[in-house]
């Protein structure tokens, strides 16, 4: 077993990213839409791609994400189709989601910054395919929150939602797998289509500021995913609290970009040894980030998750109060969901990098990659 496969509990944690977050920071700097900048990438997804791979029959949903998909792509001159179409192999391209703006990493695809109206239209609409209408107001949050910050400050890095890009791996299909990639500075959707099934693992969301206006109403991102995870620990009797909070101090993520193939130790209470009505609790915490996906594939998750609830764990880390204060983590056969706040500035509840991995599903490793 290497490093990289071993458990990771939470006390083996150490400094985590905070030095990588500081190095990062200190080579952020502004830079035109077309330059390359410092290059922290992640290192490319180590899958080796199946031959023949077994595609089965594309449904509505994956005929609708084709379709917007093609759409999109048929709005692009012939440069920026070029830049945002990378081959089906591209491990490097398949794990370049990083977290910081646009300026210490290399991203590549179209930056939404140098498309024109029609073209964000065209793209807007493939998200609305791809994501569900929380899903695609997240997206729309997060990037409202990088304008804030660019507001906040203009001689800063790449902040604002021109720096978010769009990308493909392999030509969009409904009888070959493809994959579709949207991100920018705390946010990657990585969905990976093969014909009616498709993965969103591994998909980074968050944001700073959390609490924003969006268009005259106060917004407070990933506030549902929060309400939940503090109804089901208020739910908890004394042993059960004691099973599921694992420390006084919020820790910091664990599955961020750069850790494909890493699993995590499952800490806190178990689903096993919850009533029915704090199932019901635990199943609403995993509901509102996988509600981010398009309904369909929603349900093809979610049916999955109450298949493992058993074998799922729910743990805490952190204060009670106030809310989004604490690290809370779901880890259970098909997923990993983390909720990591981020104290830079005196205030944790105002900055937060999520994540959520499929552990057998990475990129679709299930259906496209060569079995271990």
């Amino acid at each position: 077993m290497t490093p990289a496969e071993r458990p990771i509990s939470s006390a083996a944690i150490g400094a985590m990213r905070l030095t990588a977050l500081a190095a990062g920071a200190v080579l952020l700097a502004q830079r035109p839409l077309s330059a390359q900048g410092h290059d922290l990438s992640n290192p490319p997804a180590p899958i080796t791609l199946r031959e023949g791979v077994d595609v089965p029959p594309a449904d509505a949903r994956a005929q609708a994400v084709g379709a917007a998909a093609d759409a999109f792509l048929d709005t692009l001159d012939v440069d920026q189709r070029v830049a945002t179409l990378f081959p089906w192999g591209d491990n490097a391209q398949r794990a370049n989601w990083p977290n910081f703006p646009d300026a210490a990493f290399r991203r590549a695809g179209v930056a939404r910054g140098n498309m024109t109206d029609d073209q964000r239209l065209a793209l807007d609409a493939l998200l609305s395919e791809v994501l569900s209408e929380d899903g695609l107001a997240n997206a729309r949050h997060q990037m409202r929150a990088n304008d804030i910050l660019a507001e906040r400050e203009p001689n800063g890095p790449n902040f604002g939602s021109d720096h978010y890009y769009d990308s493909f791996l392999g030509e969009p299909s409904t009888t070959a797998p493809f994959a579709a990639q949207f991100g920018g500075h705390h946010l990657a959707i990585n969905a990976t289509f093969v014909g009616a099934d498709a993965s969103f693992s591994l998909m980074l969301t968050g944001g700073e500021p959390l609490r924003i206006d969006d268009e005259g109403a106060a917004v407070t991102i990933a506030v549902g995913e929060n309400t939940a995870a503090k109804a089901l620990l208020g739910s908890l009797d004394d042993a059960q609290q004691a099973a599921a909070i694992r420390g006084e101090e919020a820790i910091d993520l664990l599955l961020g970009p750069g850790e494909y193939g890493t699993s995590v130790a499952p800490e806190g209470v178990r689903g096993a040894d919850l009533s029915d009505a704090q199932r019901a609790l635990l199943l609403d915490v995993i509901a509102a980030r996988l509600g981010h996906a398009n309904p369909d594939d929603f349900a093809a998750l979610m049916a999955e998750a109450r298949e493992g609830l058993d074998d799922t764990h729910f743990g805490w880390w952190g204060p009670p109060e106030p809310l989004g204060a604490a690290y809370w983590r779901v880890t259970g056969p098909s997923l990993v969901i983390e909720y990591a706040p981020q104290d830079m500035d005196g205030d944790p509840t105002d900055h937060a990098h999520n994540m959520y991995r499929h552990p057998t599903n990475d990129y679709g490793a299930a259906w496209i990659a060569e079995p271990e």
